[in-house]
C-alpha cells in the first residue's frame, strides 16, 4: 500500500494499532534506550509515532516500500526489505503487522541478525495462523499464517528470545459494506486475483457471516536478542 496516498488508514487501522501498543509495551518492559533503531515496514507511522513517544534514541531510520509522510521526519530506507541491504551497527530492529507477508522469514532473521550489535535486539509483532478466519473459511483463500511454534523455531536459530506474547482483536462491524470498506483502507485481506467480488458472491458472503460482521486478528510478539 502506497501510504503517501492512504489518508483514511489510521482511521480503519485499529487492529495495527493494537498490535504495535502492545508490542511498544511488552518491549518497554525490557528495555527503552537505545541508540540506533531501525524499523521495518513504517507505513503511515503508526508503530514509528510510539517509538517517538516511548522510547529513547539517538538515530531512528524508517524503512518502508514507499515514502510516507512520517518518513519526512527521520532517516529514512526506501525498498523492499527482503533486496536492500541493512545498515549495520543497529541496537533495535522493529516491526508491527508486517513480517506475515514476507517469505522466507529465516533470511530475514539472518539479514537482521548480522545488522545488529551485539546484545542488540530484534522486536517484532505479526499475524499468526488463525486471523482472518472469518473471511477465509468462505473464500477459501489466506496467507500461509504461521503459529507461535513455528515462528519460534525460525528466529531461535539466530536469536535468544526473551520475551512472547499472544494476542487477540477482534475487529466488528454493523455490516458486510462496512467491514470490506475496513479491509479496502487497510490493505489486509487474504484475497488474490483468483476470487472476484460480484452481486452473487457479495451476497453469498452476507449469508456466510449471518449478520455477526467481525474479523478476528491474532498477533504473536516476540522480543530477541543477538547474543
Amino acid at each position: 500500500m502506497r501510504f503517501k496516498n492512504a489518508k483514511n488508514y489510521d482511521e480503519f487501522a485499529k487492529a495495527q494499532k493494537f498490535a504495535a501498543n502492545n508490542l511498544i509495551s511488552l518491549l518497554t518492559s525490557i528495555q527503552s534506550d537505545f541508540n540506533v533503531i531501525y524499523e521495518i515496514g513504517c507505513g503511515s507511522g503508526i508503530l514509528s509515532k510510539m517509538l517517538m513517544a516511548n522510547l529513547g534514541f539517538k538515530r531512528l531510520i524508517l524503512n518502508d516500500l514507499f515514502k510516507s509522510q512520517i518518513m519526512n521526519e527521520c532517516e529514512a530506507q526506501i525498498g523492499d526489505i527482503t533486496q536492500i541491504s541493512m545498515p549495520s551497527g543497529l541496537d533495535l530492529v522493529i516491526s508491527s503487522s508486517v513480517f506475515q507477508w514476507i517469505y522466507p522469514l529465516e533470511i530475514l532473521s539472518t539479514k537482521i541478525f548480522k545488522s545488529l550489535n551485539n546484545g542488540g535486539l530484534c522486536a517484532f509483532c505479526m499475524l499468526s495462523l488463525g486471523s482472518l478466519n472469518e473471511l477465509s473459511s468462505f473464500t477459501n483463500q489466506s496467507l500461509e499464517y504461521k503459529n507461535p511454534d513455528q515462528i519460534d523455531k525460525i528466529f531461535s536459530q539466530d536469536f535468544q528470545i526473551l520475551a512472547k506474547q499472544n494476542y487477540n482483536f477482534i475487529d466488528k462491524f454493523q455490516n458486510l459494506k462496512e467491514l470490506l470498506n475496513s479491509l479496502k483502507q487497510t490493505g489486509v485481506n487474504n484475497l488474490n486475483g483468483n476470487f472476484k467480488l460480484n452481486k452473487s458472491s457479495l451476497n453469498a458472503m452476507d449469508k456466510h457471516f449471518n449478520q455477526n460482521y467481525k474479523l478476528s486478528y491474532n498477533f504473536y510478539s516476540l522480543i530477541m536478542q543477538k547474543t
